[in-house]
């Protein structure tokens, strides 16, 4: 069971360093593998932007986030939001661990936005350490052991195919875990949407469908129903991100699909998704996609080797 840590275990968190992987819309998963034969580890936190799982395969730690600690071995699964600032002291020699690493905004792509907003919720909801390190039953484990080692064969090869398969391995991972926890009612959850997450599908409710016009602050926030400063808190609190960004984002993977599509203009694709010009629309996909539109377009409709 997790416990208060001491207070002179807590001077770590004064050392906590920013963690940012190359992570982009084009690329919104990351994945590391940790091997570490012998100590001693220099304790160091980390904090990023994104959503984390992570799984000790081998080995023994204890996980630190915020102010709390809880055994961490082979059979816990670690769940964290952005923003979280966490560290783990090796207890038992040699270990290894996998660590998925993704954009909070690619769960709400996946199925119906209700069920990816669930799982993300699922990560950012402000809880216990007992929540985010879960001690998993022995057929679950085994299950989740091998998305993990798929995702990181995938990942590593990057194979045709790959990322669309990591998309798949991570959303079977969280679906499973959350439909254990809801069937043993161990579920953080709760039966009812949170009241933020409900104004939250509201705002991206009205950007999917508003997209391709100007979309200001004041509009989203009246469609919303809430302030301007409370929208922004949302989108960063819920997917740690402006909803400029995304915003942003959304509008360049339409884009990215009308490309795929024979004979269809750059310029007129631009203006289609939202974007004022060609030139702003160039920057805002290059820096998402790093590409540009026109050699984006190519390779999608180049023969495949």
């Amino acid at each position: 069971m997790p416990k208060s840590t001491k207070t002179p275990d807590l001077n770590w968190l004064a050392e906590v360093r920013e963690f940012a992987p190359p992570l982009r819309m084009d690329a919104p998963i990351w994945m590391r593998e940790v091997l570490v034969k012998s100590g001693p580890v220099i304790p160091c936190g980390e904090k990023h932007p994104y959503c984390e799982v992570g799984m000790i395969i081998e080995g023994e730690g204890t996980e630190y986030i915020e102010g709390e600690e809880a055994l961490h071995s082979p059979g816990h699964l670690l769940l964290i939001g952005p923003g979280v600032p966490h560290w783990v002291r090796v207890d038992r020699y040699p270990v290894r661990a996998l660590t998925i690493l993704f954009l909070p905004g690619i769960l709400l792509e996946m199925g119906p936005l209700g069920d990816g907003a669930v799982l993300l919720r699922r990560l950012t909801m402000r809880q216990t350490i007992h929540d985010r390190v879960v001690r998993l039953p022995l057929a679950l484990r085994g299950k989740i052991e091998n998305c993990f080692q798929q995702m990181w064969t995938e990942f590593r090869s990057r194979p045709l195919g790959w990322e669309l398969r990591l998309r798949s391995l991570l959303t079977d991972l969280l679906v499973s875990v959350v439909r254990w926890e809801h069937k043993k009612g161990k579920s953080a959850l709760g039966d009812q949407m949170p009241e933020d997450w409900q104004k939250l599908e509201r705002a991206l409710a009205h950007i999917r469908r508003h997209f391709h016009e100007a979309i200001y602050a004041a509009d989203l926030a009246r469609a919303t129903g809430v302030s301007e400063t409370r929208l922004k808190v949302l989108f960063e609190q819920t997917l740690g991100m402006p909803w400029t960004k995304f915003l942003q984002g959304y509008r360049v993977h339409q884009a990215a699909a009308m490309l795929c599509m024979p004979g269809r203009n750059v310029t007129n694709i631009a203006l289609a998704c939202g974007f004022e010009d060609l030139g702003h629309f160039i920057k805002v996909f290059r820096k998402f996609m790093g590409t540009q539109p026109s050699a984006y377009a190519r390779g999608a409709h180049s023969p495949a080797k």
